[in-house]
Parts: C-alpha cells; sequence; structure tokens
C-alpha cells in the first residue's frame, strides 16, 4: 500500500505487523491491529484539508469504475455518445439497486468530452425509460461546449438524479455533480471549481514553500465534504471505513449504496415536472444568503 506523507508512524506500525504476521503474530498481532486502527481513527478524524485531498486522490481509491460496476446487480454496460466515439473515461449502463431499475454512469478521474456527451446520452436514455439516474464522479471534464450540454441534459430530467462525490472532483466540471436532485459526497472526497494547486500558482506564494501554499490553498476553497455540507451544496456525507476508503473499498462502495438507496426511495415519490423544477430551483439558489 501505497503511505501518504502524513502516515509516517502508520507506516512503522504497519511494517511491525508484517514482521509479526510473518513470525506466527499471536495475541501481539491483535494488540499492534488495534493500535494502528486507532491511530488510524484519530489521524482521519482530523485531516486537513490539504490532507483530504491527498486522500480523495490516492490511487487505491475505489474508481467510479469500480463503484458503477459493483453498486448494483445485473449491471449491463452500454457505450458510446452516438457523434464520435466511446470513451474509456466514462463507465455507463444499465443495473438494479434494491428493487430500482437504474441508469448508472461513472467519470473517471481524467474524463474528456467523449465522456460527457456519453453522460448526456444515458441522462437522456434514463429519461426515455423512465429510470433514475445515478452519477458517480471521480474527476472533472474542462470542455465548456460538452459540459454545457450535459449540463442542460441533466437540468432537463423528469426522473430522479442523484451524484456520487467519490474522489478528487476539481475544474468546471464540478458543476455537474451539483445539478442533481441530491448530491452525496464519501467524507474524504473533494469537489472545488479549481485544484488547490492551480489555486496558489494564482493567489499564494507563503514564502515560496508550495507544500504550505497548497494547504493555504484547500483550506481556503471549502473543498471538504463537511465544508460543502456546511454551505448546503452537499446532502448527505457518506462516512468511510477507519483510514480511509482506499484501505477498505469494498466497505466503502457498500456505504455508498446505502445512502443511494436511501436516496431512491424518497425522489420515487416525486413527479417529474416538479423533480425538474426542484432540481432547477436548487441550482439557482446556490450562492444566495
Amino acid at each position: 500500500m501505497l503511505f501518504l506523507d502524513f502516515e509516517d508512524s502508520i507506516a512503522t506500525l504497519e511494517a511491525e505487523l508484517a514482521e509479526l504476521r510473518h513470525g506466527g503474530g499471536g495475541e501481539d498481532e491483535a494488540r499492534l491491529a488495534a493500535r494502528i486502527d486507532r491511530q488510524l481513527e484519530g489521524l482521519y478524524a482530523r485531516l486537513t484539508p490539504w490532507q483530504t485531498v491527498q486522500v480523495a486522490r490516492h490511487p487505491d481509491r475505489p474508481s467510479a469504475r469500480d463503484v458503477v460496476r459493483t453498486l448494483g446487480g445485473g449491471f449491463l454496460a452500454l457505450a458510446g455518445d452516438r457523434a464520435e466515439s466511446d470513451s474509456r473515461h466514462a463507465e455507463a449502463g444499465v443495473a438494479r439497486v434494491h428493487d430500482h431499475g437504474v441508469v448508472l454512469i461513472g467519470h473517471s478521474r481524467a474524463p474528456d468530452a467523449a465522456a460527457l456527451r456519453k453522460t448526456a446520452r444515458l441522462l437522456r436514455l434514463a429519461e426515455r425509460f423512465r429510470l433514475p439516474a445515478i452519477l458517480v464522479a471521480d474527476g472533472g471534464c474542462d470542455d465548456a461546449q460538452a459540459l454545457a450540454a450535459c449540463l442542460d441534459a441533466a437540468l432537463d430530467l423528469r426522473v430522479p438524479l442523484i451524484a456520487v462525490v467519490a474522489g478528487a472532483v476539481a475544474g468546471p466540471g464540478a458543476a455537474l455533480p451539483l445539478a442533481a436532485d441530491a448530491v452525496l459526497m464519501l467524507e474524504h472526497a473533494c469537489l472545488s471549481a479549481v485544484t488547490p494547486e492551480d489555486a496558489a500558482r494564482a493567489h499564494w506564494t507563503a514564502g515560496g514553500d508550495a507544500a504550505r501554499a497548497h494547504a493555504a490553498a484547500a483550506e481556503a476553497l471549502h473543498l471538504t465534504a463537511k465544508a460543502l455540507a456546511a454551505q448546503g451544496l452537499v446532502d448527505a456525507v457518506v462516512d468511510e471505513p477507519t483510514g480511509g476508503a482506499h484501505r477498505h473499498p469494498r466497505a466503502a462502495i457498500a456505504a455508498i449504496a446505502a445512502a443511494v438507496l436511501a436516496r431512491l426511495d424518497a425522489a420515487r415519490l416525486l413527479e417529474g415536472g416538479l423533480l425538474r423544477a426542484k432540481r432547477r430551483e436548487r441550482l439557482a439558489g446556490f450562492g444566495r444568503g
């Protein structure tokens, strides 16, 4: 496992644990494993915004593709944007989440314009067959034309649209999840209109110390799930397993599934025209007050 910069003490303990397991373990192994869990719990309870960005970008974190393919049963992949090509940066298809038929769409960490065109097509397909749509975002695309068309498709839907922010989503494409009826966000994910690095280059020098500049920018961007929920931009923060989703990806996906199901059960009670009106009203209200 890749240990992050602030996890040096955990890395040392994990190395000790590996040696114990090689030697047979026993009670010492159980005690050390419990100690690691306690330290991880304390460490992750007080992450700074910049540390949260590092966690959200961890390569072992469950990707949007992982979530989409395992969130529901009987997943049937759908390909193509009906314009130019298919995109390997967007995983999409139909599946069942409990007793709900749904359209699932996942954006990888670097979605392109074709991924957004494919997303818009799948959103229209969801409306055609009266299926709720679930968008799992792990990255953002900055192609203005494709993003605008995708936002139009999202805002015009008469079926429920639920967004899940699973990783580090930054740039203009961060607007797309916010166009949903409900925005769910993993505890250590992040969402912002610009990356901390770009913000730091534009506004912070911190005496030439890049790490300090990035930390200052991340703090100012209010990009964490907790901060965004406090502003009313995120509807629910999905708790991650101890030490982050990258340590226990299956448990993290199960938590996402439970949160999505709760929103699907609530959204099915709303009529299509009301859904669309409430979605547009919600988006128009961001930033007021």
